[in-house]
């Protein structure tokens, strides 16, 4: 009896210690951008046989823009592997974007081994992974006083309002808390009053009403003399508006920059797309809304092509049922246009599909019982945007307050008396640490699930006939098991990536060419280099070819797709 039990503490003791091996972080909270560096070289070092850490470059402010590559190594070099990328947090103040692409890391790498399909996955694709692209931002969201509304764009002195001057002209901590909140000032001919379900939250009036208060935007005073206030911070060049397709000028799409790619980090992002043509999904993650976007991003933009909008559907309805309550949108329909964005750079460039992912929701922040008013889009409770008066009640009874600053009086130096408060900036666009966890899984989960949609091809001879004079017919067939074809309908009909090709070797070539119906023995025959067929593999399909050969002994039969990996099996003539 003691020795069993003995067994049974050493065994205890040894997978504490293989536990203890693995690391494990907390994800019921935010990592300011050092520690994200921290995260990133304890994933890797803990995995080096999974994972590459480089950094793409540096950003305006001399960080470290990261990217960190999973794969098993063991069975092939990642560039020869379908893959996905993600990236998170291009608008610095959108910070759990770089939270769901950490926690995506440590998943796949913490679950190898663990979880069959996992492993699976990692054997035989990759992921790209750049958890923060505007690093200076986000870094400054954690260090600087801070709002929900700063921090988006990159850290690049523009002059906002043309009066020679580079931000001179920003939101400023007038109170010293360390927050950057709403300015307000008593006024009977303003905008808003009172909510009388709660009088901390002011609502607009109604003609007819008696109004109580004009909002003077964030704390902030008019630093350059000119009559405003806060019109020219730092920035504002968006890097989700200065991709180059469809990019347009600052008077079309505010905050694009001079030219397309301006800001260095999305150069290094753009360079990294192009220099990995294995690339078959990618998503941008975002925050806010919950939502699943894909393009065309504007009415100018050119249509997806329809074979590629069923790849697109099918993978957004699965999104919508992985994180409940989040929408898949064609972005300019279902949101607003924009000009110069990620997703439609991806498909429209490089011809792969891509999503831009809005992390969180206003329902998160509902207070409601099953007897409360429906009239959501779905009939029920949770589809309707909760009120600031239930906010508020969330607040108080979930968050014990600590989402709201009370308004406090101020003497301002322009406006006179002025009262100070509002949302907190982690209260607005940023979930309580709290709901982090289910909200970092199911996306996550999300994009492992659209990651083993990527082509997962195999090759066969399926038949080899000899007709005399050493003269052979060989059949052969590429299966693809997975949700997406080879390649998308647009990068076939744009030419936007190499083809497939289909190739045989050990023998003379006569001819060949793709199956068009193997029943009838249709064959689309190629006028030149014939043991080199250009194709592509639809999804959960095969691709027939044929080849006319002369010769006897082993051929082999290769099939190499820049975004299904490369696949061959030998075959003796007889």
């Amino acid at each position: 009896m003691k020795r069993h039990v003995i067994m049974l503490l050493l065994i205890a003791v040894a997978s504490l210690a293989a536990a203890a091996d693995k690391p494990s972080f907390h994800w019921d909270r935010y990592y300011d951008q050092d520690a994200v560096t921290e995260v990133l070289e304890t994933i890797h070092d803990a995995y080096p046989d999974l994972t590459e850490l480089t950094s793409l470059g540096k950003s305006v402010e001399g960080r470290d823009i990261w990217q960190l590559t999973i794969t098993n190594e063991k069975t092939g070099d990642h560039t020869t592997k379908p893959a996905l990328y993600a990236d998170g947090a291009i608008h610095g103040n959108e910070i759990q974007a770089t939270e769901v692409c950490l926690y995506t890391a440590w998943l796949l790498c913490d679950r190898y081994g663990e979880w069959d399909r996992v492993t699976e996955l990692l054997d035989r694709a990759a992921f790209y992974i750049v958890p923060t692209v505007n690093v200076d931002s986000r870094a400054r969201y954690f260090s600087d006083p801070q709002s929900h509304n700063i921090g988006r764009t990159a850290r690049m002195p523009v002059d906002d309002d043309h009066d020679g001057l580079l931000d001179e002209d920003a939101p400023a901590d007038l109170d010293g808390d360390g927050l950057i909140l709403q300015m307000r000032v008593r006024d009977p001919h303003g905008t808003h009053r009172t909510d009388p379900d709660d009088p901390r939250t002011v609502i607009r009036v109604k003609p007819g009403e008696q109004a109580e208060w004009t909002l003077l935007g964030l704390e902030g005073v008019d630093d350059d003399g000119d009559g405003q206030v806060n019109e020219d911070g730092p920035g504002y060049v968006d890097m989700n508006r200065s991709f180059a397709f469809n990019w347009q000028p600052p008077y079309v799409q505010s905050g694009s920059g001079n030219f397309p790619l301006e800001p260095a980090n999305t150069r290094v992002v753009a360079d990294f797309l192009r220099d990995h043509p294995n690339i078959g999904f990618g998503f941008a993650w975002h925050n806010t809304g919950g939502m699943f976007l894909r393009g065309p991003s504007s009415e100018s933009s050119p249509p997806v092509d329809p074979a590629d909008v069923e790849v697109y559907d099918w993978l957004g309805k699965e999104g919508e049922r992985t994180v409940p309550g989040y929408r898949y949108l064609v972005a300019h329909t279902g949101l607003y246009a924009t000009y110069g964005d990620f997703d439609e750079f991806c498909y429209q460039v490089f011809g792969f599909l891509a999503y831009t992912g809005e992390l969180s929701m206003s329902t998160d922040y509902a207070y409601r019982g099953r007897n409360d008013e429906p009239s959501g889009p779905d009939g029920t409770i949770w589809s309707r945007r909760p009120t600031l008066s239930e906010k508020q009640q969330f607040n108080d009874h979930l968050m014990a307050g600590e989402m709201f600053q009370e308004w406090t009086p101020f003497q301002h130096p322009q406006y006179g008396e002025v009262e100070i408060g509002g949302w907190k900036p982690w209260a607005v666009r940023t979930n309580p640490g709290w709901m982090l966890p289910d909200m970092l899984h199911r996306n996550a989960m999300f994009m492992v699930w659209t990651a083993m949609q990527l082509p997962d091809v195999s090759v066969e001879v399926v038949s080899t006939e000899n007709l005399g004079d050493d003269l052979w017919r060989v059949r052969a067939r590429c299966v693809n098991t997975a949700g997406m074809p080879t390649l998308s309908a647009n990068a076939r009909r744009r030419q936007l990536v190499r083809r497939d090709l289909f190739t045989i070797e050990g023998a003379e070539v006569l001819s060949g060419g793709v199956v068009l119906n193997h029943w009838l023995g249709n064959v689309e025959t190629v006028a030149n280099r014939p043991e080199r067929l250009e194709t592509w593999t639809p999804a959960q399909g095969a691709r027939d070819v044929e080849w006319i050969v002369r010769g006897d002994g082993k051929v082999t039969v290769r099939y190499d797709g820049a975004r299904s990996g490369a696949v061959q099996v030998e075959a003796r003539l007889q």
